[in-house]
């Protein structure tokens, strides 16, 4: 018996000549990541887009699902509590079976689009689309300073095969053409977005009660950085530069927001540069806008990054912002106009930043104000958008209409 397929009626952001057929009467796409837990933290950014991205899906138009390779974790069970629908394949890192598993699943479940996330997603889930004849998208979220060995020939032989690249930044871009060798008419950027419209001021009586809770007091004033606790992050620097800092500003207290695997090693180094008393680490922490709700400054001390999701709720949240000048965040922000930026792996220059702000509050308002005026163009339904318009393109062969 011939497969039915039905033409939909579009619905909200799409024209009737533009949409495609499918099996089912909706577009089934399949978002698979390696999985969601990274660095020893609870929960990692990529896994925070996707509990954002898919309740923004069309709902009409798109069914949306999200597939981890590995065990469930604890990131996985905090992604069922919203609401998002989650398939564990429970299978190891080089696990062959993985493939004939997400074959089996894309059959079964009529998948039209595969969206790739992570090295063990990409190489799996190409190999699946080519068994299978859906289409594949690889999205990458950051420039991998120590790309695997074993994944360089991998990519050389996989990465033509991709129908569509996503880069969070044009450095990310750039890495998907020359080192994961997906040819550069299919790739585009797509900068992350966050959910701006959730993101408002946290009532006082609120905030009074987290500042008591980490013993904040009234005359303190907050200076935080949020993320992962690994290397890419720049804790360390952040790190050295407190004493500077509590020199001239003695009335500041310091926030590490996450966890990670040099928790335990910060921990210590603040102890060496004795600082411990003016510094607290929360751990992970699952209400951002609080946290940022009694910030004085937010800090980016990054090595190397993608365009980290903190940033966007910084910038919508109107908060001062100190920077590493890396990546993805020297496109977004610009020195002087939205935030101040310096060299990463210098402590000193962060430390002289973060007291120009603190000895200047009309600059750090002015810097602020630009930055929340800034973030209107990284709404995360903006950003879902575009990928609904990409899904249509790559299931109607036009692969290489970037944007």
């Amino acid at each position: 018996m011939p497969q039915q397929f039905i033409s939909l009626p579009c619905t909200g952001h799409h024209h009737e000549h533009d949409c495609v057929k499918t099996k089912n009467g909706r577009i089934n796409v399949l978002h698979v990541a390696d999985k969601f837990g990274v660095s020893g933290s609870s929960i990692h950014g990529v896994t925070r887009l996707f509990s954002w991205w898919l309740p923004a899906f069309d709902a009409q138009r798109y069914h949306v699902r999200l597939v981890g390779l590995r065990r469930p974790d604890a990131a996985t069970e905090l992604l069922k509590t919203e609401g998002i629908e989650v398939i564990s394949l429970g299978r190891g890192r080089f696990d062959p079976r993985t493939l004939t598993d997400l074959v089996r699943l894309v059959r079964q479940a009529d998948v039209d689009v595969l969206h790739l996330h992570g090295y063990g997603s990409t190489n799996f889930g190409i190999l699946a689309a080519q068994i299978t004849g859906v289409k594949c998208i690889v999205h990458e979220h950051f420039v991998d300073p120590s790309l695997p060995v074993y994944q360089m020939p991998i990519d050389f032989a996989l990465g033509r095969l991709a129908d569509y690249g996503i880069a969070v930044s044009q450095s990310v871009k750039e890495f998907m053409i020359h080192r994961r060798h997906i040819p550069e008419d299919r790739v585009e950027v797509l900068y992350n977005g966050a959910p701006l419209y959730t993101f408002k001021p946290v009532p006082r009586a609120e905030v009074d009660v987290e500042r008591r809770r980490w013993g904040i007091g009234p005359h303190h004033r907050v200076v935080t950085t949020i993320g992962r606790i690994d290397t890419q992050k720049g804790g360390r620097y952040f790190i050295d530069a407190m004493p500077a800092v509590l020199e001239r500003h003695p009335e500041v207290r310091f926030l590490f927001v996450g966890d990670g695997p040099l928790l335990e090693e910060l921990k210590q180094r603040a102890v060496a540069r004795n600082v411990q008393h003016a510094v607290v680490f929360t751990g992970f922490h699952a209400n951002i806008p609080l946290i940022q709700s009694l910030t004085s400054i937010q800090v980016f001390p990054s090595l190397w990054e993608g365009t980290p999701l903190t940033l966007f709720e910084a910038m919508s949240m109107r908060l001062p912002i100190v920077s590493t000048h890396v990546d993805g965040l020297g496109e977004v922000l610009e020195h002087g106009k939205n935030a101040l930026i310096v060299a990463p792996r210098n402590a000193e220059a962060l430390a002289a930043a973060i007291c120009d702000l603190l000895d200047h509050p009309d600059k750090a308002n002015r810097l602020a104000a630009a930055a929340q005026a800034r973030s209107t163009a990284f709404d995360i339904r903006k950003t879902v958008r575009r990928m609904e318009a990409i899904y249509e393109d790559v299931l109607r062969g036009e692969r290489s209409r970037v944007v």
